[in-house]
Order: structure tokens, then sequence, then C-alpha cells
């Protein structure tokens, strides 16, 4: 039987609608809807009771607002026949036949009356009949009594009315005759069933079935105007109408046999009830008038009843009776709202029923203060509360179908507002008439997404309010109840989660519903053959079968989550979904799946293991097939082995028979299914046959990924940040050549797979595979090299394998993963295009959000797979021979020898293409640059791993960079290389890789190309193109670097020159210097005294005093003797040699006399440079550096590196032949004070004497005591700025024994002061101040000077004094 689940259900009077064979099932169905649709009388048209009037008990002229609710049904049991005393509104208050004229042409009418008649015997509790006979023929007599024609011609709705008005008339005048046994009842019980009572029920009277009331066409012109004719009725039983009927007094014909005694107590009054029984009996009373009157649609009376109901129940503890009475005024409530909606004010009819005189009218009207939906709910709270506490007050149990159903009308009731977005009058429409649709529309997966139900927010209804009333339902022992009971109160829970978007909780209660469903299926099933089954149940599998579907959907374990291998094509019962799942199959056979995104395995496989059992239970193979698929091919990780053998011969068995019955076509069914080819990956070829591309080839390439760096605008070199670059390298195969792929295979089953027979599936070009046979672990993977001869050029696509596996069909496995190139590249484009649908949602949001990339999926044509590039045949080297012993070479640190390879063309290409490029242990495994350090000390090591190459040859530029070589290298011929390695202090090793090609074809086929756009493309003739492949040999070599010379203890010193040199000394030792060379002297010493002897000579004439002296030791640490040449270029044309020979173990000092050193003030401050352009700039975490600090430190730099330039070393060992450099870099450390010796001053003096006076030497005079004689002080400015100067001159006059005196006033007559404002001295120009002297006496006097910049304070200094010694008269 129906439950009553809707909260308007107390208030629907029950009809049953029952066909009168012979009649069409569509017809039945056709008149059904028809009569359905006067589902609602007002009581208004209703025809009043001729002999009572208004003073009727259930009159309908004393509330004419009201209305009578029907509920035409069209099947009925009495399994809840316990609770129809208890719960009016579930019993049947009339019965209505629908016979079919037509049907009847040749038969009399009164036969299928008859018909009628003797089916009222089932239905005891039917207080008013009726048969309508439709679509009459003119030939048809309208002479059977109780039969009412109903012409299928004129106003039919009109008609119909009439009748429905006349049939609720008669079950008004019935509900007085009940209400008035009811009010005789002195005791009263609860409702007991008859599963759990045991007591037994005393029946008043004898249960006779009712007799159809007569009632003919002339009836429908008395209604509201004339009394209706008497109608018919024998009863004797208080549950049947009043036997008040003249007619039913003279009825001639006999009742039929009495049915079989009701489950129901049918109001007796029981002589067994207690005090506490008959205490309570009057507020029961109360409630069940209440519930008629609720039945006839007097409001008002419904209302007032169910208050006195309501007060008396909690006067006395009846809590049952109490929540009943609260829900019947809760569906008062909601009706009087309607009618408030509908028609404004209510004002009810004066009312003469004898107990209800001095009662006071009960207020129509609903206060204001709390919502409709508030009202209500708040209602059935406190019906719970006390449907809780009936265990607690009695013995008599709480009906738990009475619970359940409360629970889902106020569940259902709130869902309908929640889905609407509040409470309106639309929806109090929809609550009259049980019209229960979700407004929210349901996607594809038929899932509501939450963003839907974000709408529903404004209802102010929270969904987990809702899920609580059906929570509650599980709270009572629903596994008590009877099986179909369960059953449909499970699906009503699912259904209301499921609309609310609790799909989860709404899938376990489908669960728990098949679960419950599964011993009547098999019970039903096995009373009828297969055939027989199949007919009666087919149709109704479907739902089964949705279900199911639903279930798996839910759970993670739905078609579009899963690898079914095909078999979902079989499933060919649900026709409107066969052409989207077979190609949903076909892609899936191509090797795009969708794993398992979410969910629990141990649940998915229990859903999976039920879901066989019930496709096994009603015979659905295709189905069977599926489920047993799923679960093999995505759960067999949580599964053990022998249940995975048993699945596998599962799978196996079924498409054997459904092969035997034709339904599974061999070439569709992919049995096996399961992808066990992971990857196929080619092989890296041995170097010297892989394939690279030529640096320089690509130079185009290179200046766009330079001009892109530099128009990205981004400042790091390395930015952890940015997308990164697929380093992996390309992998090209050759024409006619061997290639080996890497292929892994996995067996997650728990028993070993037998591979017969395994190749490669490629297709484009021409591939000739190589078969071979594994076999795969339980539980394990396992990698092949699988190898083939590409036959053409051109792109070749790796599909995946060709696998036999023994006692399987060959079959084709794909690659899962399947990516290009193309896809590599614009996957951050694709990312940021979409970035925000790329949302990550938990549980099953990931389900209610619709997936974008399944809809730009679709739209492809083929699949995407791996293409690899075949190329021409390609020459091949082999090295011949070499120069070396063993593959090494002992050098000393700065000498360089040369080595010679010989290669051969051992392939059948020609080589005319030929470069070297070159790799060190300094380079490959460079010095950690600590950032921190300074930048000098960077520079230094950026020198010693860049800026010092290992390795050269001829096709070497002097900046390093690599180019190529034309050969000419026929098949079987041979060629020499010579390549010079220098002795790099720390290199340990390196190689040397000959890269070579065949660059003539390449150029040849790129002419015939461009032919047709050579006069367009004049720029671009001599370029070389960028598809040029060349191979590579490589040849290691050991290096072993020996120091042999250690340069130490650097200095420079002042030279101060005092001398003349004679012409001819001066000349002999030039002639003495010139005269050395390393080639043909044994053993030398330095020529110190020559080289002092020649810088003399160019200063004689000169007072400036232009060279210091620059003093190194240089230590052998060797076993023979060095000879040293060190070799001072001062300028273009001055280029001093000093050639000294040094012993084992001795250390000599080298003495050099070096010209100052001048750099202009921007050389000094330009930054240290980098021998990486593309070096990474790091703030400086150490304190920042004062200006003047970096001045100086750059200053410093710059002068060594000038220094260096200066002076270079060489050495050569007599007895070996050997010779290289001298390293002199990292001995040499300058300290400020050997940096003022060897630079030349910004400010520089020179001093001179009048002509009257004799020039001793650099700075030193000679004059006579008594005389005037001038000092002219010259002052260079060598800035590039204009100086003012201050200068200050301090004579002293200097004893023997070294005293000096510097009170001149009676001994020096100095002309102007001593300290003296000079002129503004333009840049790189020269002033002269002149100071007039005047000696009064004998002695040494010295001349202390210096300047003072007047604007920063700076002060200049000079190495040197000037000396005077005056004498006597020198004439």
């Amino acid at each position: 039987m129906d439950l009553a689940l809707d909260i308007t259900s107390p208030c629907r009077v029950r009809v049953l609608l029952v066909p009168v064979s012979p009649i069409k099932k569509s017809t039945f169905w056709h008149h059904v809807e028809l009569v359905r649709k006067f589902n609602l009388v007002r009581l208004g048209d209703v025809t009043p009771d001729l002999h009572n009037g208004a003073n009727a008990k259930f009159s309908s002229q004393v509330f004419q607002e009201g209305q009578m609710h029907f509920q035409f049904i069209t099947k009925y049991n009495r399994d809840h026949s316990h609770l129809e005393d208890f719960q009016p509104h579930r019993r049947i208050f009339g019965v209505i036949g629908i016979m079919d004229c037509q049907e009847w042409k040749d038969q009399d009418l009164s036969k299928g009356h008859q018909k009628f008649v003797d089916m009222l015997g089932k239905y005891p509790t039917a207080v008013a009949t009726r048969c309508f006979a439709f679509d009459p023929n003119e030939n048809q007599p309208d002479d059977t009594k109780g039969l009412i024609m109903i012409p299928n011609v004129g106003n039919m709705s009109f008609y119909m009315s009439t009748m429905i008005c006349d049939f609720a008339s008669e079950i008004l005048d019935q509900f007085a005759t009940i209400a008035k046994r009811i009010e005789n009842l002195k005791a009263l019980e609860s409702p007991i069933s008859t599963a759990t009572n045991g007591v037994i029920a005393k029946k008043f009277g004898e249960m006779t079935p009712p007799q159809p009331s007569s009632s003919s066409p002339m009836k429908q012109q008395q209604r509201a105007s004339q009394p209706p004719a008497p109608s018919s009725s024998i009863s004797s039983s208080f549950l049947k109408r009043a036997s008040t009927t003249a007619a039913a007094r003279n009825n001639q014909r006999q009742p039929p046999p009495s049915p079989t005694p009701s489950r129901s107590s049918t109001f007796s009054s029981l002589t067994v009830g207690g005090d506490r029984t008959r205490q309570r009996t009057p507020g029961r009373i109360k409630k069940l008038l209440a519930d008629f009157y609720l039945l006839a649609g007097r409001l008002p009376d419904a209302i007032e009843h169910y208050n006195q109901a309501i007060e008396m129940a909690k006067s006395l503890y009846d809590y049952l009776w109490l929540g009943s009475a609260q829900e019947g005024l809760a569906c008062a409530t909601i009706i009087m709202a309607f009618l408030h909606a509908d028609g404004g004010s209510i004002v009810p009819r004066s009312s003469t029923l004898n107990e209800e005189d001095d009662q006071d009218p009960v207020p129509t009207t609903r206060p204001e203060s709390k919502s409709l939906v508030t009202e209500v709910t708040d209602m059935y709270e406190s019906v719970m509360l006390n449907y809780n506490k009936v265990n607690s007050t009695t013995t008599i149990p709480m009906p738990r179908l009475v619970f359940a159903e409360a629970c889902l009308k106020i569940s259902r009731f709130l869902m309908i507002v929640y889905l609407h977005g509040g409470w309106q009058d639309s929806i109090l429409q929809k609550v009259i008439q049980s019209d229960m649709s979700n407004p929210v529309k349901l996607n594809e997966d038929r899932f509501i997404n939450t963003e839907d139900l974000v709408k529903c927010k404004e209802s102010g209804i929270q969904r987990f309010a809702i899920a609580k009333w059906i929570t509650k339902i599980w709270t009572i022992d629903i596994n008590d109840m009877a099986l179909i009971d369960q059953i449909n109160l499970m699906t009503h829970m699912s259904s209301v989660l499921s609309s609310l978007g609790y799909h989860r909780k709404a899938a376990w209660f489908m669960y728990e519903t098949l679960d419950r469903m599964m011993p009547l299926l098999i019970q039903g099933r096995a009373a009828l053959t297969g055939s027989t089954a199949k007919r009666l149940f087919g149709k109704g599998d479907d739902g089964i079968l949705d279900v199911l579907k639903r279930i798996c959907e839910v759970y993670g374990i739905g078609e579009q989550n899963v690898q079914d291998g095909g078999t979902l094509q079989m499933m060919q019962n649900r026709a409107d979904h066969a052409d989207k799942r077979a190609s949903t199959s076909q892609n899936r056979k191509g090797g795009s799946f969708n794993k398992i995104g979410f969910g629990w395995a141990v649940l998915q496989i229990d859903i999976l293991r039920e879901c066989i059992v019930i496709s096994e239970a009603i015979q659905d193979h295709a189905s069977m097939l599926y489920y047993t698929t799923v679960l093999l091919k995505n759960l067999y990780q949580y599964i053990s082995k022998d249940e995975q053998i048993r699945l596998a011969s599962s799978i196996q068995r079924i498409v054997n028979i459904n092969k035997r019955s034709g339904q599974v076509d061999n070439n569709i069914v992919n049995y096996w299914g399961f992808n066990i080819v992971k990857a196929a990956e080619p092989i890296q070829p041995i170097p010297r046959k892989a394939i690279y591309q030529h640096p320089l080839l690509i130079a185009k390439a290179l200046a766009a990924s330079k001009q892109g760096k530099l128009n990205s605008g981004d400042p790091f070199i390395y930015n952890p940040f940015s997308k990164k670059k697929n380093d992996k390298p390309q992998i090209n195969l050759i024409k006619d050549e061997v290639c080996e792929f890497k292929v892994t295979l996995t067996n997650p089953f728990g028993f070993d797979l037998e591979i017969s027979n395994i190749v490669l599936s490629t297709s484009g070009v021409d591939f000739s595979p190589v078969p071979v046979a594994a076999s795969i672990p339980a539980n394990d993977s396992i990698v092949l090299r699988l190898m083939g001869t590409p036959l053409q050029t051109g792109d070749l696509y790796i599909r995946g394998c060709i696998i036999k596996i023994t006692g399987f069909a060959e079959q084709e496995f794909l690659i899962e993963k399947q990516t290009t190139p193309k896809e590599a590249n614009s996957r951050d484009d694709v990312a940021q295009k979409e970035a925000p649908f790329r949302l990550k949602y938990s549980g099953l949001r990931a389900l209610q959000t619709p997936k974008k990339e399944e809809v730009d999926a679709a739209p492809s044509e083929a699949p995407l797979y791996q293409t690899l590039n075949v190329i021409e045949d390609q020459p091949l080297l082999k090295i011949k021979s070499t120069s070396l012993l063993h593959g090494a070479v002992m050098l000393f640190e700065g000498e360089m020898t040369h080595i010679t390879i010989q290669v051969e063309n051992i392939g059948n290409i020609p080589v005319d293409f030929l470069t070297l490029s070159f790799t060190d242990s300094t380079t490959m495994h460079p010095k950690v640059i600590n950032p921190e350090l300074p930048s000098e000390e960077q520079y230094e090591i950026e020198l010693y791993i860049k800026g010092t190459p290992v390795f050269s040859w001829e096709g070497s530029k002097k900046e390093g960079a690599q180019i190529g070589k034309k050969v000419h290298l026929p098949p079987g011929e041979s060629t020499e290389i010579q390549v010079n390695i220098y002795g790099k202090q720390g290199c340990t090793g390196g190689a040397i890789h000959i890269d070579y090609g065949y660059l003539d074809r390449v150029i040849k086929d790129q002419a015939l190309e461009e032919q047709p756009s050579q006069k367009e493309n004049n720029d671009d003739e001599d370029e070389l193109p960028a598809t040029l492949y060349t191979r590579q040999l490589y040849l290691p070599i050991m290096i072993t670097v020996y120091q042999n010379l250690e340069p130490l203890n650097w200095d420079v010193l002042y030279l101060r020159q005092n001398i003349s040199v004679p012409e001819a000394l001066a000349l002999t030792a030039r002639e003495k210097l010139e005269k050395q060379s390393l080639e043909w002297m044994e053993t030398a010493d330095q020529p110190v005294e020559e080289l002092l002897l020649m810088i003399q000579e160019t200063s004689d004439s000169d007072d400036k005093n232009p060279y210091c002296l620059l003093t190194l030791d240089v230590r052998n640490t060797w076993t023979v003797p060095f000879d040293l040449e060190f070799t001072v270029k001062n300028a273009k044309d001055d280029v001093l040699k000093s050639i000294v020979t040094i012993q084992p173990t001795w250390t000599k000092r080298i003495v050099l006399p070096v010209k100052k050193l001048f750099l202009s003030p921007e050389k000094r401050v330009e930054p240290i440079p980098s021998f990486d352009p593309h070096k990474q700039f790091v703030v400086s975490q150490g304190p920042k550096m004062a200006p003047e600090q970096e001045r100086a430190r750059l200053q410093m730099f710059w002068y060594r590196e000038q220094l260096l330039e200066r002076v270079k070393a060489k050495w050569r060992c007599s007895t070996t032949g050997r010779e290289g450099v001298v390293h002199l870099r990292s001995s040499l450390r300058l300290t400020p004070l050997q940096l003022s010796v060897l630079k030349k001053q910004d400010i520089e003096f020179i001093v001179a004497m009048s002509e009257n006076v004799h020039t001793v030497g650099n700075r030193q005079f000679e004059c006579s005591v008594n005389k005037f004689v001038t000092m002219n002080v010259t002052i260079l400015n060598r800035q590039t700025h204009p100086v003012k100067l201050i200068l200050r001159i301090q004579p002293v006059q200097s004893y023997n024994d070294g005293a000096k005196e510097y009170d001149l006033t009676e001994k020096l007559l100095l002309q102007g002061v001593s300290q003296v404002v000079l002129p503004e001295i333009p840049a790189n120009g020269e002033i002269v101040h002149s100071i007039p002297l005047c000696f009064l006496s004998r002695g040494k006097f010295e001349f202390l000077y210096h300047v003072e910049n007047v604007h920063t304070r700076e002060m200049h200094y000079d190495h040197d004094w000037a000396f005077v010694h005056v004498l006597e008269d020198m004439a």
C-alpha cells in the first residue's frame, strides 16, 4: 500500500478506481486520468443533505469555502489496516468502477455491473461506491440500476464534476454515521499490529460488503436545488453507510458472502480496556472526529476538535494520539492558509451541532507572528518529542511506520520550500496538490550542482536541518518493519537526500534498498521459468539497472570513471544511451581512460559485488559482465589473488554463455581489456651512433632565443618560478639502422602472464619490428628491449604494442599517456587560459562540476601518439689511431704540446664537414664561486675556468668559438686532425668531441626546395641549413700537469736616478742585452747593471724619472734547470729583455725596470668584467663598501692588469727542448704602497734651477754662496678636469750628523711667502712657479714641497726632494 508521505495526506479521502473487465489497459488509464482531474471538490458545490440540511453533522453548507480532497488510487492492500482506525485517511472510503462500453457492445451491461458488485467484497471499508460506464453506444440502453452512463459528448467535464459532487455528498452522509458510532465508543485502544498483538479485537456487527448506490444522469439537475434521489445501501456494520433508505430495504438482490474480517480494530469498544484507556478515550474520540472534519473539508471544526484533543491528550500523557492530533492540526493549518491565499477572508457559517453549540467560534485566521514554515516545523518538532515518549508511558509500542512517515512528511515539506528559494503562494499550491517536482535543473549525470543549491539559501532553511529529519528515521528499528515498508521508506529517503544534493547518503539508501529487494527478486524469479521471468520482469529490470548505475556514479565507479574493456557496449537494454555508450567504449578502446579519481576502494568493491549479485539475480549477463570487468580492471589491487582468478574465469564464462546465445560478438567485447603496456620510449643509441644537431647550424635559433629572453622582461638568468624547459634530448631514428625501444609491461594481477609474442605497433612510415616472448610475474613489472628497423624517412608514430597473451587472442595495447611536443610547449598557455576552470574539488563536487576537459577533447578526430623523426642514413667514422701513449699526456704548467688523431670513414656515406669541441675537468666540474667573494677574486676564478682553454685546434678562433672545417673523406679513407693541449694547473683530464656530417647533401636538397623562390631570397643564399645532423666521436684524454717554476715575493721599488751615464757605457749595455737569446744560451745570469744603465740613459736629459723597479723571486721546483726570459714592453718600441738560468731547487731574484703606469680616471673606475655574459646578479649580504674604498679597489685591479700586460715570461728546458709560459698572475698581489710607486701621480712636480746653477743629478744642484738664483717648480695636472692648488715650500738645512735646521732666517733669503695659491691649472696642463733665492751660508739645503687642492683638501706629495749644495765661489 502507498505510504502517507505528504504533509497534507490527512485531508485526502482515498477512493479506489477499479477496472471492470474486459477493458484495455490504455483505455482504463485514460479514464483514470479523467477522473483524477476532479480530485478537488468545493463544499459549496456538494449536494446538501436533504434530510438534516445544515444540521447534519458533516453538512457541506456550514463551511462552503472548504474543500474535499480526493486521492484516486488504482491499487490497494490492507497491510496497514491496523492503522486505519488510528488514522482514517488510510482507509478506502469509496470504490469507483470503470467500464468501457465499447468492450460490451454484444453483452449486457448489467453483467458488467454485477462484476463490479462482486468485487466490492474485497473492500469492506468502502462507504460509497459508483460504477461509471464510459463511451456508451446509442444501442446500449441505460436501464441498469446503479450503473452511471457517461457519454463522450457535450460538456463532459461538467457531467463528471456533478457525479463527483454527488459521490462526495454520499461520503459526507456516511461520515456522520461513522462519527456517531465513534462517539458511542466506551474505550478506544491504540493501534496494534496483528503480527505483534496477540489480542483478538472484538468486532461490533458483521462485516458485509458495501452495495453500489443508485444514481442516474437525471440526478445532475437536482444538485444544490433539489434533494437527490434516495440511494440504496445495505450494511450491517458501523463501517458502512447507515441503511436508512427505502430503496435499500426493498432491494431484492441477495448480498454476496461476507468477506474475511479485517485486521482493523474498527473503532471497537473493547471490553477489556482498562481505566486508563477509558480515561483517554474522550480525547481520542475528539481526535478522530477532527480527522473526519478534516477529510470533510470543515477546517474550523477540525481545528477546534484538534485543539481539544491536544489538551486532553496532554493532560493524560497520551503521547501517540497527541502527536497524531498535532499532525492533523498542521495539515489543517496549511490548508487554511491556502484558502486564505486563494479566497481572502473566510467567514464560517453558523453551526447547529448539538455538542458544539456552546463552544466559542474557532478563529479562521492564522496569527502572523510566525511564518507558516516555522509554525509547521515547530509542530513537527513537538510531534517527534511526543512520539519518542510513547514507549515510556504505555506497553503498546510506537508504530514505526507512523514515526517514519511523520519524518518524511516534514522533510518533504521543507525540501520543496528550500528548493523554491523560500515560502510563497505558488509553493502552498504545490503542497496542497502534492506536487513535489524539483525546480532545480539537473545536469546530464542527474546531479544537482552545489552552485545551484547556493541559490536556495534565500529560503532561510539549512540543508542539514532537512536531512536531520531523514536521519531520525534510522533511530527506530527499521529492520523489524515489513520488507515492503522498508523498501518504500528507503526509496523516499533516498529521493529527498538526492534532491538536497546529499548524493552519497542517497546512494547508501539506494544500496540498502536493493539489498532488501534481493530476497523478493530471487523468490519471484524462482517461481517462474526463464522466458516467463524475462517477459514479466524484463521491463522492470531497467529501473534496477538505473539504480545500480546511479550508485556507482556516486561512489566514483560510474561509466565515465572506470575502464570496462568494451563491455558497456553490450548493455543494449537502454536504447536511448546505446550510441553514446558505443562511442565512449570506442574511445576507451583507443587508449584514453579516466582513472578512478575518488572514492573508498573497500566500499567500491562491496558495491560492485552487490551489483554483480543483483545482475545475476535478474539474469542480465551484459550487466554482470560489465560490473565484473570493472571490478577486476579497476580495483584489482584491493582484492585477493583467488578472487582475481575467480573473476577472470567468470568473465570468460559469461562471454562464452553470451556467445552461445548470440548476444555478444567476438570482435566487440574485449574481455581481457586491461592495458599492460605502461610506456614505450626510444633508447638513446650509443654515443658513437648518436645523432646531434651542430651548434653553429642553429645560429638563427640561438639569436631568436636570446632575443626572446630580452623581450621576456625577466631580469633573472635563473628563475625558479618560470616555466621549465624540457631538456630531454630529442631522439631521431635513422633509415635502415636498427633502433631499440624500452617498453614497460606491468601485471597487476595475482597470477603470471605468459606473453608468446610482442612487437611494437607503429604507424606512419614502414617499420620492421622484431618479435620477442616474455613472462610477467604476478604483481610485478618488467622492462623489455624491443627492436626494429625503419625502412623510410618521415614521421614514425609509436602507438603501443601488439601482444598475444597465451590463451587469449592477439590484441593491440595502446600507450596510456600520449603527449606531443606541441602539447608540452603549450601546456602553460592552456593552463593560463583555463585558470578560472582549473579548480580542485573534494568528494562529489568532482562529479557535480562540468568536465571541461572532456568537452574540449570530444572534437578531436584521432588520438595523439609519440612522434619520432626518421632521417636519411648518416656517415659513420671511427678513431683509427692517436699519437698518445695509453691515452695520457704529462705537461709542465704553461707548456703547449700537440697530438694527432687519425679517423677513418667506415660507413657508406662520405663526410665533408668536421668540427671539434672540447671539455676538460676544470670546465666540467668548475669550482663553486661564492657570490660573497670580492669581484676581483671572482674574476680570477672565471679567468681560470673559462679564460684558459686546455684544448685548441686549427678550426678554433681566437675568441674560442668553435667553427667547422670542410674536408673530403670518402668511404674507406682516413684523415689526420691535430689538437693542441695546454698545461693548465689543476687539470686532470678532458675529452675531444669530433662532430661530422654530410653537408653537401643537405645543401643540394635545400637548393631543390628553394629553387622557385631563389630570386626573392638572395640574402639567405650563404646561410647554412638548420637541418644538418651530425654524429660524434669521443676521445677521452688523461692529463697530468706539474708545476716547474714558482714565482713569488713581488715588489715594486722606487728608482732614484742620481748619476749620469756616459754614452759609450750605455751603448755597450744595449748591445749586451740585444745578444741574449733562449735558443743558443746555455746558462745566463740576469744583466741587472745593463738594464739600469739603459734606463739612466733615457732620463739624462729628462727630470721626470719615469721608471720604477720591479722585483720577484722565481723558484725551480723541478729536477732540471730552466731558462727564463722576461719581456717588459714599456712602449711600442721600448722592449726590455732579461734572461736568467735557474738551477734545480734554486731561487733567484729577478729585477726588472718598468716604466710607471698611468690610467685615465675613467679607466680606473670601470667595473670588473665577467667571462659569463649571462651571470646572475646576486645582491651582496655583506656591509656596503664606502665609495672611496670602491674606487681604490677598482684602481688596484686595473693597474694590476696593466702591469701583467707589460711583463711577460716564458721558459725553456735546454735538456728536453720543452718550452712554455710562466703563469705570473697567481703570485702578483699589489699593495697600496706598491701601487703608489708603480703609477704616475695625478699631480707631478718638476724642479729646476736657473742657468747659473750646476745640475748634478735628478733634483740635485750646486750653486755659489751669496748669489741670487731662481728655483722653478713646475706642477703638471694629469687629471681630466682643472684644479686649484696651494703650493707650500719648506727649506731645511741638513748636517752630516743627521741634524736638520728649519730656522734659516740668517742663512737663506727667499723672496715671497712659503705658501702661495697657484692659478687654476687646466686639464693635462702645467704651471711654473719661480722662487728667487740667495744662500748666505755654505752647506746642504733640502726643499720640501707639496700642494693641496683648494676644493677637496686632497694633499699631493712628490717622491723626491730638491737638494742644493751651496759652495764657496765656484768660479
